[in-house]
């Protein structure tokens, strides 16, 4: 199921979804159907410019950033426990003496744990492990480390290095909190991701405070730039098209 879930985010969206397009295209092509492989080259062609403005990134972001409030100070006085959600590493960071090293999303959540624990010393769950066997060691360890260099005592930081996607960080963490005294769980996670992740938290009856992290929309006035194609703005879509796509996916493997 998990390679399946990878296939289909490769086949459904960007870059993966532009090459099957052209694909189908070359094929109609090839096919003498003229024109409706010069309906699917101008759709591509729409496609890839809609996604890589601005405004269209925004778009598609601002619901899911917007879909949960910040917490008020008091809301996080209330955890007992803050679960970090990893989201990807680089092996053999040159930084971290050829050890792997958090990707800057994940950088950013550990950074806004980091500003929770200061406000309620709690333990530490930091949870990631290898999507594919791939480097020596679980994106947990170097999420600790991460932590560490930021000053949080390794002997408040617990790894869950067994998980490869959002179900598996809420069903892994919930078994390594259930040796634990634990009241609510301030979950930490990307501003975007966050709507997913508390779903699939509390469909696991863990009661979370959301904590976003790494707001990407700027909530601003639109200027000449943001209707010009660009490759963050075509990033960005691609995080919220996924977010979309796992929104489905999660609802139907948590019926």
């Amino acid at each position: 199921m998990f390679l399946v879930s990878k296939l289909v985010s490769f086949f459904f969206l960007p870059p993966g979804l532009f090459f099957v397009l052209l694909a189908v295209s070359i094929i109609l092509f090839a096919l003498k159907r003229l024109k409706s492989a010069i309906g699917v080259l101008l759709f591509t062609t729409a496609l890839i410019y809609l996604l890589s403005t601005e405004v269209v990134s925004n778009a598609l972001l601002l619901p899911l950033e917007d879909a949960v409030p910040y917490p008020k100070p008091e809301e996080i006085k209330e955890c007992s426990v803050i679960v970090v959600l990893g989201g990807g590493r680089v092996s053999r960071c040159p930084s971290e003496n050829f050890k792997s090293c958090v990707r800057p999303q994940v950088a950013m959540r550990l950074f806004e744990a980091f500003k929770v624990w200061k406000q309620n010393p709690v333990p530490i769950v930091v949870s990631g492990g290898k999507v594919f066997e791939r480097g020596e060691e679980p994106e947990s360890t170097a999420m600790k480390r991460f932590l560490v260099h930021l000053g949080v005592p390794e002997e408040s930081i617990i790894e869950e290095g067994a998980s490869r996607n959002t179900f598996e960080n809420a069903k892994k963490t919930k078994e390594l909190l259930s040796g634990i005294k634990s009241g609510k769980v301030c979950l930490v996670t990307s501003a975007f991701h966050m709507k997913r992740s508390v779903k699939t938290f509390e469909k696991l009856g863990i009661d979370v405070v959301p904590v976003p992290a790494g707001y990407l929309v700027e909530r601003s006035e639109y200027i000449f730039t943001s209707y010009l194609p660009s490759i963050g703005s075509l990033q960005r879509s691609y995080f919220a098209l996924h977010e979309y796509l796992g929104l489905i996916y999660y609802s139907l493997l948590t019926r």
